[in-house]
């Protein structure tokens, strides 16, 4: 396995172990709330834990692309990218998402927004190119 690929796969056990140790502060805030007399989850307890369940997600997206580098048949250097296109993803859902929540909801773009739109989309182009050299790999045993 590549130092990439093992890469991938160290930093996606922190991930889904750092988002196992957040939730338990998604859970303190939602039982405040919920004994304040809030029946539905306000805007900070929400994204906080969109960011719980996306983290956990990059996580296992990490150890995913880190066991499957190998099948897309891709450079050291595409692989690097779409580790890189990953990890900004994962840190636009990780940290800047909680950073979002406690801004708070605004109707003006703000630049903490810009940067998780960059990031998720850096993720999704790394996703998608690596899902295309899978289905090439699968193309050219066939």
């Amino acid at each position: 396995m590549s130092r990439i690929g093992l890469l991938n796969l160290a930093w996606g056990f922190l991930l889904i172990f750092m988002a196992a140790c957040g939730g338990a502060f998604v859970a303190l805030n939602a039982t405040d709330q919920f004994m304040a007399g809030v029946t539905s989850p306000v805007w900070e307890t929400m994204l906080q834990a969109s960011s719980h369940g996306h983290t956990s997600l990059f996580g296992m997206i990490h150890i995913m692309l880190g066991l499957t580098l190998a099948y897309s048949k891709a450079t050291v250097r595409e692989n690097i990218l779409k580790s890189i296109g990953l990890f900004s993803g994962s840190f636009a859902m990780g940290p800047l998402l909680l950073i979002r929540a406690a801004i708070g909801p605004t109707l003006t773009t703000e630049v903490n927004g810009i940067l998780i739109g960059v990031g998720l989309s850096g993720a999704l182009v790394a996703i998608l190119y690596h899902s295309i050299g899978l289905f090439r790999r699968i193309a050219m045993r066939g």
